[in-house]
């Protein structure tokens, strides 16, 4: 097997939390982590490390649509962080639908 180089980090000409955000308005929807990694061309991790100060910059603009459980319907509505809770506190099952964030309205932010 041929052993792979480093990685090479990709150029941009905005930063990736402008990425995500202009990503974000692009899709016209609300978008997973997953999603966004893929678009941006970070990894996951990294989208929820950036998603907090997204956040913050976008305001009232920022959409949260909340992970809920497969399982029984419990949705996370009053979590604080942005990144995905492990399992439902209801019924501890592990099988959950991820949080999705998006931006509501125009280019201000």
């Amino acid at each position: 097997m041929k052993r792979k180089g480093p990685p090479v980090p990709q150029e941009r000409n905005e930063t990736i939390r402008q990425a995500i955000v202009a990503a974000m308005r692009d899709a016209g929807r609300p978008l997973s982590a997953v999603e966004l990694a893929a678009a941006v061309g970070v990894r996951e991790r990294d989208v929820f490390d950036h998603m907090e100060h997204v956040r913050l910059s976008l305001g009232r603009a920022f959409v949260l649509q909340p992970a809920s459980c497969r399982t029984c319907g419990f949705e996370f509505r009053d979590r604080d962080r942005t990144s995905g809770p492990g399992r439902c506190p209801a019924c501890r099952s592990e099988r959950l639908t991820p949080p999705l964030f998006g931006v509501e309205g125009g280019e201000d932010g």
